[in-house]
């Protein structure tokens, strides 16, 4: 008996550990496979495009296939579920690209593999900032928003939602000093709009949150919170 009572206290104090792992793993915007495959574009873009070697730029032929293909099976964390569209539009260019690099790779086409060899760099890039968003303030932002918007609000779960209004209200303050990248620098002014009109919205939320809980109201501030974010990753891009 004694026995079974600690396999039982051992499982129910695991339960919030494992939830945590899980959340962790949803909120985390990254897809493993597209990280991996930086190791053979490195080698392309440093390596074998720079000194224009032919021979070895096409001896990556393999693994740039193999890479794509792991790309193209991986499963996308819960939080990039907005972007799955613009993902899968993305894997359907980067096979493009692939093939291209695959076919004059075999052809020796010393012209036609260095412009396969730039699109493919390219499309990488671009797919890293599908999955990696320009500011980082922002990201963190967005972790805590995705649970709230697609958990604890359809849910009913006032205590979490109350708890992740504040944490949303304290991290309005390190976007609005964060750092812009050189492409979107001249936009400033509107990245300020942007983010005073989610302050707003997040306010508006903790104000609904202080009196008992109305589900309509909180409904609302939390889809007004959302469609305010949406708007500065719109920017973003």
């Amino acid at each position: 008996m004694k026995k079974i009572l600690t396999t039982v206290l051992m499982f129910l104090f695991t339960i919030p550990f494992f939830a945590q792992v899980n959340n962790d793993h949803e909120i985390v915007s990254e897809v493993k496979e597209l990280t991996q495959f930086h190791k053979v574009i490195y080698k392309i873009w440093h390596k074998g495009w720079p000194e224009k070697d032919i021979n070895l730029l096409a001896s990556f032929s393999q693994e740039v296939d193999s890479g794509f293909i792991k790309i193209k099976n991986a499963t996308l964390p819960g939080i990039m579920r907005d972007k799955k569209a613009k993902w899968e539009e993305g894997v359907n260019e980067l096979g493009n690209c692939v093939e291209m690099y695959k076919e004059f790779s075999i052809k020796r086409d010393s012209v036609s593999l260095l412009n396969a060899a730039e699109k493919l760099h390219s499309q990488f890039e671009s797919m890293v900032r599908i999955v990696r968003p320009p500011v980082k303030e922002v990201e963190e932002f967005h972790q805590v928003l995705y649970m709230l918007f697609h958990h604890y609000n359809p849910d009913g779960n006032f205590e979490k939602i109350k708890q992740s209004a504040v944490e949303l209200k304290a991290k309005i303050d390190p976007i609005k000093k964060a750092e812009l990248s050189k492409r979107l620098k001249s936009k400033t002014e509107k990245f300020n709009k942007l983010v005073n009109e989610l302050a707003l919205a997040v306010d508006k939320l903790n104000d609904s949150v202080k009196s008992d809980y109305d589900k309509k109201a909180v409904g609302s501030a939390v889809e007004k919170v959302h469609s305010k974010y949406v708007e500065i990753e719109k920017f973003l891009e």
